[in-house]
């Protein structure tokens, strides 16, 4: 079906409009002289103005980022392959397990908070399921507000993104004034006080502590769209984190965390190096940068040593399904329904396509290779408002994901297929 370009700006406007009811259907108590007093208060907050791209200028921002990422996933590589003969070193010497480990957490929302108390409760567990020091951290949106305490790994880290996602607060996100839904504005929901909290929770130590995981080798990868491009980007944010300790500005580290949490049309876009960002999820939920030439690389340096074991385990902050909801006749109820199945669809192709390739490594490659994954259950708690950030829910789920997290038994390795009800 093929339509004008006001009634395709229509539909598209709609659509935004329909994930903002999905996420948070209720009213949030705003006022337009609250929102300016808070754009003053948070002078941190980037101002997004109006640009004027020609097509050439835009192919050449574009070459250039073809450049910059190339070098980005070079030096990543690079990073990988310092690790990995770090960690044969060790292997040679000590007899210690040649092993790999890779966490990647997804997005959603308010939802972190599963994966914030799972990792909190997976502190706890002993034996070959233990929580290991991972030698890659992967995360999109609410996943890349987790990953950097996740990197770091220590109780301390755990118990503050576990505080975090404990004491949301109502003032956190607000609309827009009575008209919020205006095209003139940057997003329907401001959002300048998270932004800060945000700001605030990833400070100087933790930025520090980052860098000294980056000095041993190990990746900080976090997942954003790039809107100009319509494009998504991995953001090595270890190595961002080494140059803001030696710059002594941790704002490029903000930039990249906020942008891949930040919901298209819901919340504003955010500039990182000149070019405007979105949510990591409208591209993929799970990321991973896996260089083609990795394997090969590592065997041609090392001949003698072997590949070693990989274990990938998966948190993710979603139920695998949407719930059942009946749709009614609006447009309202069944974009938000489209919305909602796209969404937890795109999810599960995306565990398939990383089994997929775990698969291909184990019949090409012969390698030793553990996927693990979890998810928040079908019979989780459930909202008891329409709040974007209902706090008795958010608490519930980091309960559940507390418990859960001490059980070896919740991974799973099968993924259920997209057309079926089945596990």
């Amino acid at each position: 079906m093929r339509f004008k370009k006001d009634g395709r700006s229509w539909m598209l406007l709609c659509l935004c409009f329909a994930l903002v009811l999905a996420l948070s259907p209720g009213s949030v108590e705003a006022k337009n002289k609250k929102e300016k007093k808070a754009a003053k208060q948070h002078s941190t907050v980037q101002e997004l103005e109006k640009r004027d791209l020609t097509p050439a200028q835009l192919e050449t921002i574009r070459a250039d980022y073809i450049k910059a990422v190339a070098e980005e996933h070079n030096g990543m590589m690079n990073t990988a392959l310092r690790r990995l003969e770090r960690e044969y070193e060790a292997h040679k010497a000590t007899g210690a397990p040649f092993v790999r480990d890779i966490l990647i957490i997804s997005g959603g929302g308010a939802k972190g908070a599963f994966g914030a108390g799972f990792l909190q409760g997976w502190e706890s567990v002993k034996g070959s399921t233990a929580l290991p020091v991972f030698d890659v951290v992967s995360g999109v949106s609410t996943g890349a507000l987790i990953a950097p305490f996740a990197f770091i790994g220590t109780e301390e880290a755990y118990t503050s993104i576990v505080d975090f996602y404990a004491n949301p607060d109502k003032n956190w996100v607000h609309k827009r004034g009575m008209l919020y839904i205006k095209p003139s504005h940057v997003s329907l929901f401001n959002d300048d006080v998270l932004q800060e909290m945000i700001r605030n929770r990833i400070d100087e130590a933790l930025v520090e502590a980052m860098a000294e995981g980056a000095a041993e080798d190990r990746l900080l990868q976090i997942g954003a769209t790039n809107l100009d491009l319509g494009i998504g980007r991995i953001f090595d944010l270890g190595h961002a984190a080494t140059e803001a300790v030696s710059s002594g500005s941790r704002d490029r580290i903000h930039s990249i965390l906020l942008a891949s949490s930040a919901i298209p049309a819901v919340f504003p876009p955010v500039v990182v190096d000149d070019l405007w960002y979105g949510d990591g999820g409208a591209t993929a939920n799970l990321t991973l940068f896996v260089s083609p030439g990795f394997n090969a690389t590592w065997r041609a340096l090392h001949p003698e040593a072997p590949m070693p074991k990989y274990r990938i385990w998966i948190v993710v902050n979603q139920q695998l399904r949407p719930e059942p909801a009946v749709t009614m006749p609006s447009w309202v109820s069944v974009a938000g329904r489209g919305l909602d199945t796209a969404t937890h669809s795109l999810q599960l192709f995306a565990l398939h396509l990383l089994a997929s390739i775990v698969e291909d490594y184990r019949e090409t490659e012969g390698m030793d290779v553990e996927f693990r994954w979890v998810a928040i259950p079908e019979d989780a708690p459930k909202p008891g408002s329409k709040d974007m950030f209902d706090k008795d829910y958010m608490l519930a789920l980091e309960k559940l994901g507390q418990k859960m997290g001490a059980d070896p038994s919740v991974w799973k390795t099968q993924v259920p297929m997209v057309y079926s009800f089945g596990d």
